[in-house]
């Protein structure tokens, strides 16, 4: 493997600060199983996963369960983090940073193929930046438009020009993935990345083929196929595992876990990368009653946390009221329970909010895409009945969720998970669409200037001790507005049989299937 190469020409200290900023996370998870190696690692054979989540279209910039077991399979980023979110080289080996860090100059690594035979140049950069600054569907849409222009002096370089010190920049670089400009258009059934496998078969709604692509720049995989079979009942999961009909299995029912766990050595309880979700209810802060804010705060005061931790969580995570989770240095330890469950304090609210005889809504699920949500929603809309609310769960098919949810936005209350926590807090707030605002066009529909302003501060300094404290007042400020209320760090378990080796996974939990090979 070339030799990986970071250089810059800052200071000492500023470099420092720009790494403590990425990787001044310690993960909740460092005991999670290592990757399995063995001298001579086999080559050949057949790898299939089983999950519920399906393809909305072959993007990287969807980063969702259905597509995370297959987006480090087909495309590259131009950095990844390794295990101690310390940026390693990916499709970009160098990177230089100005001295005032407005600046970052990309050496990109040179004879990288596309699946097409088509080389890999600082072009292919450019329009993966404008599509995840522009389109809708780029999850990652804020945290991208911290890059103001994008300079390609030559096929090889890349600039990257910020308007002021970015503390997002090296999670800018781990979560751009590098989409084909020729084929990106046709991604509703095709897929053409520069990654180790590269498509083969699609039948949507059940599975999808890769296979290995020979010509990967560092090195041929030592699978010769990668299936990923859509299962979208989660409790099938696990028969689907012990009966043999896959190798591994991804976010498989909490109560399945648990008995694996206890069934012997023939399976790895992988954890995934742990609190990097988090479970959450969000409400239309325009749409009465949730544009009163004491209604907001009653239905924090009425979620039973503990009672889904333990009922369908497995006690696998446990409860929490902040936004960001307790392995962040963006964590106020002394503020969580703040909006704890509450009943009594729930009905003073409403009562000073004029619905004491309660009201009718809607309660948006999506168990399917989202397992855990339709259980947080019957225990939510369980209590919110002895508040006098009414709330009518509708658990719909992802597309329909994403259609009420992000495109209409005519949803009133929902459960959902949001993810990006375990990155820098700041790439959260712009990574995350349950922390955008209404002109950015999160489904809350909040809007606060005060919100925004503290949103670019925390942007705006590489300091520690600052942005601790501008962390501290964007969580006073969501605990009071409670447009939307987190429950629990949500667990994202891989389950695989023990001849699977060098299994690992990202911070998004999207598999390096490129080093991992079948002992059998």
């Amino acid at each position: 493997m070339p030799n990986r190469r970071h250089k810059g020409n800052l200071s000492r200290r500023f470099f420092l600060q720009m790494g403590a900023a990425s990787a001044g996370i310690f993960l909740m998870d460092a005991s999670r199983p290592a990757p399995l190696r063995a001298a001579t690692p086999k080559r050949g054979g057949t790898f299939t996963l089983g999950g519920v989540g399906g393809v909305a279209e072959f993007s990287p910039f969807m980063i969702n369960p259905g597509h995370t077991p297959f987006m480090r399979a087909i495309w590259n980023s131009l950095g990844r983090y390794d295990d101690n979110l310390k940026l390693q080289p990916d499709l970009a080996e160098e990177w230089d940073f100005s001295s005032d860090g407005k600046t970052l100059t990309l050496k990109l690594r040179q004879g990288v193929k596309w699946h097409s035979g088509r080389e890999f140049t600082s072009d292919d950069v450019k329009y993966s930046v404008n599509y995840g600054q522009t389109s809708d569907r780029s999850l990652l849409k804020a945290l991208y438009l911290s890059i103001k222009s994008v300079g390609t002096p030559d096929k090889y370089t890349a600039i990257f020009n910020f308007d002021t010190v970015n503390p997002g920049a090296f999670d800018i670089l781990d979560t751009l993935y590098m989409v084909d400009k020729e084929t990106f258009g046709q991604r509703a059934n095709t897929a053409v990345g520069t990654g180790p496998f590269k498509l083969d078969k699609f039948v949507p709604n059940d599975h999808m083929e890769l296979v290995s692509f020979k010509d990967y720049w560092e090195g041929a995989p030592y699978l010769d196929r990668y299936i990923i079979r859509q299962i979208p009942d989660a409790p099938a999961l696990a028969v689907s595992l012990e009966s043999g009909a896959v190798d591994c299995i991804y976010n498989p029912a909490y109560v399945d876990t648990v008995r694996l766990q206890g069934a012997g050595d023939k399976w790895t309880i992988n954890p995934g990368a742990v609190g990097t979700a988090m479970y959450d209810v969000g409400m239309n802060t325009q749409m009465a009653p949730f544009d009163n804010k004491k209604v907001r705060q009653a239905i924090a005061h009425a979620i039973d946390r503990d009672r889904f931790c333990k009922i369908v969580l497995r006690g696998l995570s446990g409860p929490t009221t902040l936004m960001w989770p307790n392995y962040s240095w963006a964590y106020q330890k002394d503020l969580d329970g703040t909006n704890g469950y509450n009943l009594d304090k729930a009905a003073a609210l409403l009562k000073e909010a004029g619905f004491e005889k309660g009201f009718n809504t809607e309660l948006l699920a999506a168990t399917r895409q989202l397992p855990g949500t339709g259980a947080l929603a019957e225990i939510l809309q369980a209590d919110l009945k002895k508040l006098n609310i009414n709330a009518t769960i509708n658990d719909l098919e992802i597309a329909q969720y994403n259609a009420r949810t992000q495109t209409k936005r005519d949803m009133s209350m929902m459960t959902h998970f949001y993810g990006r926590t375990a990155r820098d807090p700041g790439s959260m707030l712009t990574g995350a669409k349950a922390w955008y605002t209404d002109k950015e066009g999160g489904w809350t529909r909040f809007a606060s200037p005060q919100y925004e302003q503290l949103r670019k501060d925390l942007q705006s300094t590489l300091d520690r001790n600052k942005r601790i404290q501008i962390c501290r007042q964007i969580q006073l400020l969501m605990l009071d507005e409670c447009p939307t209320i987190p429950v629990a760090p949500l667990p994202q378990v891989f389950i695989y049989a023990n001849y699977v080796k060098g299994f690992a996974n990202d911070r998004d939990n999207s598999i390096y299937v490129g080093k991992m090979w079948l002992d059998r």
